[in-house]
């Protein structure tokens, strides 16, 4: 991006027809030349690489005044209403920038928005001078307005002094933003977690420190050595930078792509590209709760007291809000015109005015640990594979790349997110992903994995070859075979996967899956499961099931010695433990809580203390001791033996 391009010496030679400003007479950086291209849409930088779009590849073959005109005007303020005026009768710049000021409101200060738009419709032989200083509309400036839209003044009464021009955001982005509109993801699902970013005296801009650490994973990086940058950078300590671990994930800004491994989703990574920090705001909007809705909510002007209470609505603290608003400052949306008080700027308004907004919040409490504890992994904390992997398996082009390459590599990401060894082949005449992992016995064990990305949401048994997927099973020394789509129709091409013995995975249900083994530690072989034919999908079922009550009881357990030590404090056994859970939904066994007991004694040690024992476990009887202690002692094991592992995978 720092590069020249070679571009022929004789462009430089030629002088702008009329007026203007002067030609340069050196080729400017891509860079440079980057920002106004991605403003009218003709190129993107997805993966800081430098992309024609659609638009752009066609301007390429056909290279008209008239389909530049037409990018032009679609994503620059007026460009259209000045050709309209000119269309009415010959006019001069003066009298162009008297209309736009009476009729849209602009206050721009000199006439150099004004020249600017003359400039470009000259340029393009839109319009043409015919003396005393004025300009008409000509036969193509004819024919580009009536392939146009023109905005009226209604909807520029928002804009305000000097507003920042709101770009088009990214695909990657809208992707995300499209998810909350269409419904595939509610509001509700948006986090309403802790907020910490480090914002050191030297470097106060929240945002343009969550940018830097962006950067610093914008290719795969180990998790200590990420932890030290962050730490190293702001000038932190390690706990510090433990609490903002899970923001990073739950604001959908880093994600884990293999144990202990980090890097930059696909939508942070488009955000550092485009330069536009409103792009962050995008993403945070898509993933937390209240932030587009703050801007709506500020408006005109509030005081922060109401914004607060307000935010309660949709599930968040004081000091959630206050971070968000911080957020939107730092990036121009919101601004401070007196002691107390908050209100959108004009950025904000026309931001908002393109988000999809919960008008009717239902909030979600989500429990959350001491601010001085360190947090664990959750569902809640980090992006869901569910949303990414169903989105997907619906847009064969997604994020640019080749058909169906999007959710091939979320689908391998997936499988290495829980500890299978994976990875994408999709050439001609081979399958899609390998996955590899061990089984008990210790025994290497390969599946292939054919994905199927259709836009129409369905896979039929004519979209698959059962010739092709025994070859390369044969190739790959495979002993299973999967097909993952976003849904499968018709009872052949289920038929036909019961006697081969595939099988099918809807994108959905994998996701799912993957959520339940990343939160309850499932091995690679547990996981393997959802391999087997017919019944594998049932058998894990059956096991997450199993593993979840467990955890659940352990929790149950905990929670009768917490209020027997906030009551009477007393010694309890798991006898009493059992008769307590009777009357509750969860209705423990006695065996359940014995070894419920056992699990925290021999893992946990500080959690409980035994009192007194018994020959028979249900009469023997214990007390709270440490627990936060203990999970804290856990957490730091979890984190020491993630440590200890290879930074990159096999």
């Amino acid at each position: 991006m720092d590069a020249h391009p070679d571009i022929p010496s004789a462009i430089f030679d030629l002088s702008a027809s009329t007026g203007g400003a002067a030609p340069n007479k050196d080729a400017s950086t891509w860079n440079e030349y980057s920002k106004f291209l991605k403003a009218i849409g003709l190129v993107a930088t997805p993966k800081a690489q430098l992309v024609l779009t659609p638009t752009g590849q066609a301007f390429r073959s056909q290279p008209t005044r008239t389909g530049l005109g037409l990018s032009l005007a679609q994503h620059f303020r007026l460009l259209v209403e000045s050709l309209a005026f000119f269309a009415t009768e010959p006019a001069t710049v003066d009298q162009l920038a008297t209309h736009l000021e009476t009729r849209y409101s602009t206050t721009w200060r000199t006439l150099g928005g004004v020249r600017d738009r003359t400039d470009w419709l000259d340029a393009l032989s839109l319009i043409e001078a015919i003396g005393g200083r004025k300009w008409r509309i000509t036969a193509d400036g004819k024919s580009l307005l009536a392939q146009s839209t023109l905005v009226s003044p209604k909807a520029t009464t928002t804009q305000e002094k000097d507003a920042r021009p709101i770009f088009e955001a990214p695909k990657e982005i809208q992707t995300l933003l499209q998810e909350l509109s269409t419904g595939v993801r509610t509001h509700e699902s948006r986090s309403t977690y802790n907020i910490w970013v480090p914002s050191p005296a030297t470097n106060p801009n929240k945002v343009e420190n969550l940018r830097t650490i962006v950067n610093a994973a914008i290719d795969p990086i180990g998790r200590q050595e990420l932890l030290d940058f962050i730490a190293d950078r702001f000038g932190l300590r390690r706990s510090s930078v433990y609490s903002m671990m899970p923001f990073l994930r739950a604001s959908g800004l880093l994600h884990e792509i293999g144990n202990g491994i980090y890097e930059a989703t696909t939508p942070a990574k488009a955000w550092v590209s485009s330069n536009d920090d409103v792009n962050f705001i995008r993403i945070l909007h898509a993933n937390m709760r209240f932030v587009g809705e703050m801007i709506q909510f500020i408006g005109a002007g509030t005081t922060r007291a109401e914004m607060y209470a307000e935010s309660a609505k949709y599930g968040l603290n004081t000091d959630k809000s206050r971070w968000i608003a911080s957020f939107l400052e730092d990036t121009g949306l919101a601004e401070t015109p007196r002691y107390g008080s908050l209100r959108a700027t004009a950025s904000g308004a026309a931001l908002v005015a393109e988000l999809p907004v919960d008008a009717h919040p239902q909030v979600v409490t989500q429990d959350t640990p001491p601010e001085d504890a360190s947090t664990p992994t959750t569902l809640q904390t980090r992006p869901l594979f569910t949303e990414e992997l169903l989105t997907l398996s619906h847009t064969p082009l997604a994020l640019n790349l080749g058909s169906g390459k999007a959710f091939e590599n979320a689908i391998c990401d997936a499988f290495r997110a829980v500890g299978f060894r994976a990875s994408t082949i999709s050439g001609a005449g081979d399958t899609d992903i390998v996955v590899r992992w061990r089984d008990a016995a210790g025994s290497e064990t390969v599946a292939i994995v054919e994905a199927k990305s259709r836009s129409n949401g369905h896979v039929a048994h004519t979209d698959i070859s059962d010739v092709a997927l025994e070859t390369h099973k044969t190739r790959n020394q495979a002993s299973f075979i999967a097909v993952v789509g976003p849904a499968f129709s018709g009872e052949t091409i289920r038929n036909m996967a019961s006697k081969r013995g595939w099988a099918l995975i809807d994108a959905q249900r994998l996701g799912t899956v993957i959520e339940a083994a990343k939160e309850l530690g499932l091995s690679p072989a547990t996981t393997a499961l959802l391999f087997k034919v017919p019944n594998g999908l049932d058998e894990l079922d059956d096991e997450i099931r199993m593993r979840r009550r467990k955890l659940s009881v352990i929790s149950f357990v905990l929670s009768k010695f917490v209020e027997e030590a906030t009551d009477a404090g007393e010694a309890i056994s798991a006898r009493d433990i059992s008769r307590d859970g009777r009357s509750g939904a969860l209705q423990p066994t006695i065996d359940e809580v014995i070894e419920a007991l056992s699990t925290i004694t021999r893992s946990a040690t500080a959690a409980i203390r035994v009192v007194e024992e018994h020959k028979d476990q249900k009469f023997s009887t214990y007390a709270l001791a440490n627990a936060w202690s203990a999970a804290r002692q856990l957490r730091a094991l979890a984190d020491a033996i993630e440590a200890s592992l290879p930074s990159t995978r096999p």
